[in-house]
């Protein structure tokens, strides 16, 4: 996608922030590093940026030795998670307002956001599109915010649940990259070279999503991962192979 012609627009909202970020103490945490530091020089004109960090433990350790009332996270730490982290740094501050951007929009994680409780759900596709901004003016106004890619997720995991009768399973997140890399019809050992692992990790951690899933074979567990919400549905045609 060319974005090009939105780079004027992009830099006048980046410079003029928002009021929500002037007016909070925010903390801010990723394990995207490069995410990180961008964001770090983005609130350089904002309002008060008092702590940054890449797992969860960390953000925590630091927001209980500042006063913070605006979390920003992604869902995918170094260690830990975002939901996670949402909903323990709302034990220690009730009134703290949360925003999480979705980089992995599963099931799993937005109802885990959800129940933290986060205030608003952007996905990775709608960041720097005005998704952000969005979310923003919904949590200033004490409102939430779900984009439209996070509501059709939800949507379509509440009918995959109401069809299976089953409450989605619990998958580790190497599991959720070996069954991401079967809805792409990838084989086993091309799943092992992307996550850099041997191929028998892969193998088992296949055999542990069968068992989970209840499936019979990677065929089946597919199906089963789209019933239930647990991949977002790909934009093409997963490449079948044997």
């Amino acid at each position: 996608m060319d974005l090009t012609s939105q780079i004027p627009r992009l830099q006048i909202r980046s410079k003029q922030g928002h009021s929500l970020l002037r007016s909070s103490r925010t903390a801010i945490a990723s394990g995207d590093r490069v995410l990180l530091a961008s964001w770090m020089g983005w609130f350089q004109d904002l309002g008060p940026l008092v702590a940054a960090a890449t797992t969860e433990e960390d953000c925590l350790l630091r927001m209980q030795k500042d006063d913070v009332n605006l979390l920003i996270c992604t869902d995918q730490l170094e260690g830990g998670n975002g939901p996670s982290l949402i909903r323990r740094a709302k034990q220690n501050h009730p009134s703290l307002k949360a925003l999480l951007l979705v980089q992995r929009p599963i099931l799993r994680t937005i109802l885990q956001a959800i129940d933290a409780p986060c205030d608003g759900l952007c996905s990775h596709q709608n960041v720097g599109m005005g998704g952000v901004t969005a979310a923003l003016t919904a949590m200033e106004s004490d409102g939430m915010y779900h984009d439209s890619v996070i509501a059709d997720i939800l949507r379509h995991g509440r009918l995959g649940r109401t069809a299976s009768g089953s409450i989605p399973p619990e998958l580790s997140l190497k599991e959720e990259d070996v069954l991401r890399g079967l809805c792409k019809g990838m084989s086993n050992q091309e799943i092992a070279d992307s996550l850099v692992v041997s191929i028998e990790t892969v193998k088992s951690h296949i055999g542990s999503l069968l068992r989970k899933l209840q499936a019979n074979n990677r065929t089946h567990a597919v199906v089963v991962a789209f019933q239930q919400g647990l991949i977002d549905l790909p934009s093409l045609p997963p490449r079948w192979t044997p």
